[in-house]
């Protein structure tokens, strides 16, 4: 199961991290696992180097972060799109593969 949480300040998300695997199907050919990480990876590609922000952006196995917590708050709503763009394409995953894929979210 991937649990994916995201943690939203004054209604600006300043944090999305992924922790597990889907399960869904073998290392190699498990779509679920495929498209989160595509996804997640582009949006933190996108921060780093299009925004140029420089946001805590981690892709280790099994886990993956996209903080903005120690970014100013210009920084922050900066990437709002590609945040919001985030979470809602893990929701879209959640919705087809609910069992593989669950996103929390929180209010700090």
């Amino acid at each position: 199961m991937i649990n994916v949480k995201s943690k939203a300040c004054n209604g600006n998300i300043v944090s999305i991290s992924l922790k597990g695997h889907s399960g869904y199907s073998e290392a190699g050919s498990d779509v679920v696992c495929s498209a989160v990480t595509a996804i997640s990876c582009s949006i933190g590609d996108g921060i780093l180097n299009v925004l140029k922000v420089k946001a805590n952006c981690i892709a280790d196995e099994g886990r993956i972060l996209i903080s903005l917590e120690n970014n100013s708050l210009d920084d922050i709503e900066e990437c709002q799109v590609l945040m919001k763009t985030l979470l809602l394409g893990l929701r879209n995953i959640e919705s087809n593969y609910g069992d593989y894929i669950k996103v929390f979210e929180e209010e700090v």
